[in-house]
């Protein structure tokens, strides 16, 4: 049975005594956290607290390796990556995360309303992902696990819309120290441990290879593709070129996405 949201949030606020955080609402759950709206009480500013389970949090080394992981991250300042504004362990010994605090939706919501996006739409958003991208790959950091799930359309009250990626890191701790058996749905990585979805795992993850930044670069190919043609580029017997779905795209963009979605390896 399901947690009443009443029940959650006094949970949390357990483990946010001491903070200068109140919780407000839950803003959804996940495989390895479950986010929450907060408010600072002395700025009065709301943010994004992700609150990662207890049962990733017990394994060994996790906590450990979530701070050193949110050091890192805490060095990305990106205008296209979301921002880590603090972390810490609770009482309790549940790491917290704090984030800027986005609104909007994220791409997979809009490509489940709009089926697929405009060309000059869908490339700005595969530039600015792959501008969130380059920033992290920069300071050793990889994704992982690029998908429109992953990518959020942010529209600052009074600014245009800017895209955000989602879930760095933390994902890659769990890998990095979990020795319970490999989930069916995720993708092995070099630690020998599996993350990600079927429908967005490069070629080294399905070979079962240590994966690196170029498989940040196939997954930006895959959801552009997806943008392009309202599709999966697998979806059909053999991969076609998005103009063959998609009639009226800009000369040369076929060549684009079908490069970046060759066997990065070998790209």
């Amino acid at each position: 049975m399901a947690e009443h949201p009443n029940a959650q949030l006094e949970e949390l606020a357990a483990l946010l005594v001491g903070t200068p955080y109140r919780p407000l609402q839950l803003l959804g759950r996940g495989a390895i956290g479950d986010v929450y709206m907060v408010e600072h009480e002395f700025l009065g500013k709301k943010f994004a607290l992700k609150r990662i389970h207890a049962r990733c949090a017990a394994l060994p080394g996790f906590v450990e390796r979530a701070r050193l992981e949110a050091q890192a991250l805490g060095r990305l300042q990106h205008p296209n990556v979301v921002e880590v504004i603090e972390y810490w362990p609770s009482q309790r010994g549940v790491p917290c995360l704090v984030l800027e605090l986005l609104r909007g939706r994220a791409l997979r919501e809009e490509l489940l309303r709009q089926g697929r996006l405009p060309e000059t739409r869908a490339v700005t958003i595969a530039q600015e992902v792959l501008a969130g991208l380059e920033a992290a790959h920069a300071l050793g950091i990889v994704h992982r696990d690029i998908k429109p799930e992953n990518v959020f359309l942010h529209h600052p009250p009074g600014f245009e819309m800017v895209t955000k990626v989602l879930d760095f890191g933390l994902a890659r701790v769990l890998l990095d120290v979990s020795a319970a058996p490999p989930a069916a749905h995720e993708v092995r990585t070099a630690t020998g441990a599996l993350v990600g979805s079927p429908r967005y795992y490069s070629p080294e993850a399905i070979r079962r290879e240590p994966v690196d930044h170029r498989a940040d670069l196939f997954g930006v190919g895959l959801i552009l593709y997806e943008m392009l043609t309202g599709r999966g580029p697998y979806d059909l017997d053999r991969v076609l070129p998005p103009s063959e779905l998609t009639p009226g795209l800009s000369s040369g963009l076929d060549a684009v996405v079908m490069r970046s979605l060759q066997e990065s390896r070998r790209a």
